[in-house]
């Protein structure tokens, strides 16, 4: 079996003629299928791979370990999938810290997000009117036109934006964007993603949001929250989540308990 063929296996989604409803399914599929994750993030640092795994290794751990990855891993290798069938592909640079994917159908612009852990679930024509609004998990996603090349990306939960980043709509290739990889992989305290393990995937109705100790699990009517303070049960809860291998959350947890951040109390103990 080729790299995209394995690659849509692990998708559940048989190949298509490169169209719009197709693209639609992708990213819901991708969403569900493939965790937004920093436990390869630790493994890659620990590794001194501090860039975007190569497409055969994405799949290679995609399908070995249960990887995803953060936002360039996810929409890097994506864009790629993407261009293996048939789509026109660039990246965006949205800060701060983050990157996207420009998928042109026909003669219009689609943006594209399968990295961002939250429900964008569909391509946004974003030059097509003034605001964009998704609502999903008890959030909103709101999309609003700045100018041509500029659009404001906002998340909301209870009426407060929580999160607000800003889209230049101008395509980039992968090597433009290797500062910005490589900035991602900062061991310092300021960099919050180098700092804290994070998980989210979208399955079904529901959302399965991990924070250091604690899983959300919300759907369309309520959120319910776990906080484990024991380490197998926080293993076994991850694992059945988000079908990561137990070397990878071993090695996340030790990476972290190296910079003080013990998840829990016996950890130094064992």
């Amino acid at each position: 079996m080729d790299e995209v063929s394995r690659y849509l296996h692990r998708l559940k989604i048989k190949q298509e003629e490169p169209t719009l409803n197709y693209l639609q399914r992708l990213i819901q599929h991708h969403l569900s299928l493939i965790p937004y994750e920093t436990f390869s993030k630790f493994h890659y640092y620990i590794e001194d791979k501090k860039d975007v795994p190569d497409f055969s290794e994405f799949i290679a751990n995609l399908e070995q370990r249960g990887w995803g990855g953060t936002c360039y891993s996810l929409n890097i290798n994506f864009a790629r999938l993407l261009e293996k069938l048939g789509y026109a592909c660039q990246m965006v640079r949205v800060t701060p810290g983050h990157a996207a994917i420009m998928v042109t159908v026909g003669d219009r612009n689609y943006y594209v997000d399968v990295g961002y852990g939250s429900p964008i679930i569909r391509p946004i024509e974003l030059a097509s009117k003034q605001r964009h609004v998704l609502h999903g998990f008890g959030e909103e996603i709101i999309f609003t036109r700045i100018n041509e090349h500029h659009y404001l990306l906002e998340r909301r939960s209870n009426g407060k934006t929580f999160v607000t980043k800003q889209i230049t709509w101008l395509p980039l290739t992968e090597e433009e964007l290797e500062e910005d990889v490589s900035a991602s992989y900062k061991d310092e305290e300021d960099n919050v993603t180098m700092r804290r393990i994070s998980a989210v995937r979208f399955y079904g109705n529901e959302c399965y949001f991990l924070r250091d100790d604690v899983l959300k699990v919300m759907n369309y009517r309520d959120i319910r929250e776990y906080r484990y303070r024991n380490k197998e049960q926080w293993m076994q809860a991850v694992a059945q989540a988000f079908h990561v291998d137990e070397i990878s959350m071993k090695e996340s947890l030790d990476f972290l308990d190296q910079r003080g951040i013990s998840l829990f109390k016996k950890l130094r103990d064992e």
